[in-house]
């Protein structure tokens, strides 16, 4: 089983959207996929079907550990487990200010608390678990990150995005983790895009995934009829990129788990 945290140094980058379709695609390839929500912006469980944001979830568990996490995960049609983050109220409300307050205070003082959880997670070898972060810096994006095997990071063509990533590919570095870049939302017919891309590229080499992701309106409308995006436009360019990243990921995952299996049984 692996990890994969989906992170940004801007809002807005598509995370969500990104975490939850992967989830899909990669249950389509046949790999057990659990998509786990690390914000407080709990929205994940919209994709998954969920009419309201859900009020039991991650942060539940972080209050009362006592708990069993999996009474807050759902499934939706596909077979994707869904794991959001809760706190919501009667009547639409937001979390309570205070709960949040002590959920953070728990996330901050224990950094490999997600990981420790997630590593109690029975999926198969090939399984896969895809963690929709917070805006980095934030507590709840270290802990997804720590968690992480693999840190997949979502680079809008903003100015914003480009003049915050060096100090996240920094953190990532320091942290000694496996990183993949994505340009995400990329309109070719843009200038600045096509200038943003030309600089990543430079900056990133290797790192930058050969799949950007181009910008369509049909993903938010897809959403809006509680829709995969994939689905409702098959032959959309945008859905030819995310076809590409998820079959990129499936080979890299079946990879990586049978180099652990070989470390785990002493084989060359």
């Amino acid at each position: 089983m692996k990890t994969i945290a989906v992170v940004s140094s801007v809002g807005g980058a598509g995370r969500t959207t990104l975490s939850a379709t992967l989830a899909s695609l990669l249950m389509a390839r046949k790999h057990a996929a659990l998509a786990v929500e690390c914000d407080p912006s709990n929205v994940l469980a919209l994709y998954g079907g969920l009419r309201e944001p859900a009020r039991q979830g991650l942060a539940s568990y972080v209050l009362a550990p006592a708990g069993h996490v999996a009474e807050a995960a759902l499934q939706s049609d596909d077979g994707v487990l869904w794991l959001p983050w809760g706190g919501a109220r009667d009547g639409g409300a937001g979390p309570d200010p205070e709960q949040a307050r002590a959920v953070s205070a728990i996330l901050h003082a224990q950094p490999s608390w997600l990981r420790d959880l997630l590593a109690r997670v029975d999926l198969p070898a090939h399984g896969v678990i895809l963690v929709d972060a917070a805006t980095w810096p934030s507590v709840h994006a270290v802990q997804a990150i720590e968690a992480a095997d693999l840190v997949l990071v979502l680079v809008p063509p903003q100015p914003l995005a480009c003049a915050t990533l060096p100090r996240l590919r920094a953190e990532l570095k320091a942290r000694d983790k496996f990183s993949l870049y994505v340009a995400n939302a990329v309109s070719p017919a843009s200038q600045l895009h096509t200038d943003i891309l030309a600089l990543l590229r430079h900056a990133l080499g290797s790192e930058l995934s050969a799949y950007r992701i181009h910008a369509d309106t049909g993903i938010p409308e897809a959403l809006a009829r509680n829709q995969s995006f994939h689905l409702a436009a098959p032959h959309s360019q945008a859905a030819h990129d995310l076809q590409g990243l998820a079959s990129w990921l499936s080979s890299w995952i079946k990879q990586a788990s049978r180099a652990s299996a070989q470390v785990a049984g002493g084989a060359p």
